[in-house]
């Protein structure tokens, strides 16, 4: 159980990743004069993600950040942190869903300092909500943004920002590919254009967005799979179970040749045994060997004389005839 668990995790592990990276930096406003008003009447600078694919992700707890010391690996995840901007965790909204996009404010405030050698100083606002963290994104100056994971070490998206006009914005293309700067009219926060041209796998995504299709597909080949290995190992044990029967039969008919042939040849040889002894002995001898007789004789004497031949009255068990066995020719006497 605990084999297979660590499999599943395993196998989730490139869909999780691919999930993760499927969120992107999308458009950012350094300078908002006109454009979004935010939940308090506000024009703050802003940031937009969106999901790229057509599957669901939630971004809470991932990290926005302008802070370009989070860049350096000797930092550890705790000092990372202090240096981002987390999203937030119990808000519905940080669910997308497939192509759609979130906006991101931000909250700081700039106002005129000349002490320690600044002019201009950050500052949190009072009026902050969900969405509103204190990204520090300065008007007339270039930026960088970037997308960490919760874990506050995988760097999943950033972006250089050049510096912006007055209600320009700084936008990802079409195709994701490259940046380009968008002016007053042509920009959309919150939208994520639809018609860019889709790979197989989001055509696929957006088509199953839940997955069903692909998951009968799936089943449906694994079955037919096994359905087939059924056919193929049962016409292969067909095969096995007529393969048997043949060689058996060939062995029955293979032993009933050789007993047969056995036999024709036993009865062959006594034919020819018998043969051999008419034309040799002549008719008389009925084709018996003449040992046969002696031997016949023999064994009647030996039981006569060792009384070991049962008394029986009235049975004759040689029978009187007149023979010629102890002619010299039978007994090789010259």
């Amino acid at each position: 159980m605990g084999f297979l668990i660590t499999m599943l995790v395993i196998a989730s592990l490139p869909a999780w990743s691919q999930g993760v990276k499927s969120i992107r930096i999308t458009e950012v406003m350094t300078h908002n004069r006109t454009n979004l008003v935010d939940e308090y009447g506000q024009h703050k600078p802003w940031v937009e993600l969106s999901n790229s694919s057509f599957t669901t992700y939630n971004v809470r707890s991932m990290f926005l950040t302008t802070d370009r010391r989070v860049l350096n690996k000797n930092l550890s995840p705790e000092a990372r942190r202090q240096l981002m901007c987390p999203l937030p965790n119990n808000e519905p909204r940080t669910t997308l869903g497939g192509k759609k996009s979130i906006v991101i404010f931000d909250s700081s405030s700039w106002y005129k300092d000349g002490r320690n050698g600044q002019f201009w100083k950050a500052k949190d606002s009072s009026n902050t909500g969900p969405f509103h963290l204190n990204l520090i994104l300065q008007e007339k100056k270039p930026n960088w943004i970037a997308l960490y994971d919760g874990n506050a070490v995988d760097l999943i998206d950033s972006v250089s920002v050049p510096i912006l006009a007055a209600d320009e914005s700084y936008e990802l293309s079409q195709d994701f590919k490259t940046w380009e700067k968008a002016i007053a009219g042509a920009i959309t926060p919150g939208y994520l254009p639809q018609h860019i041209e889709l790979s197989k796998a989001q055509l696929l995504k957006k088509q199953d967005p839940y997955g069903i299709g692909i998951s009968v597909l799936s089943m449906g080949i694994v079955f037919s799979c096994l359905a087939l290995l059924f056919v193929v190992f049962w016409a292969f044990g067909a095969y096995m179970k007529h393969k048997q029967r043949i060689a058996r039969a060939t062995e029955k008919h293979a032993t009933l040749l050789y007993k047969t042939g056995k036999k024709t040849i036993e009865v062959t040889q006594d034919l020819s045994h018998k043969t051999n002894i008419l034309l040799k002995d002549g008719l008389k001898t009925k084709g018996i060997d003449k040992e046969i007789y002696m031997a016949v004789i023999s064994l009647a004497l030996k039981e006569y004389l060792e009384d070991v031949h049962d008394v029986e009255s009235g049975i004759i068990t040689i029978k009187p005839k007149q023979t010629r066995w102890n002619a010299p020719k039978f007994n090789n006497v010259k």
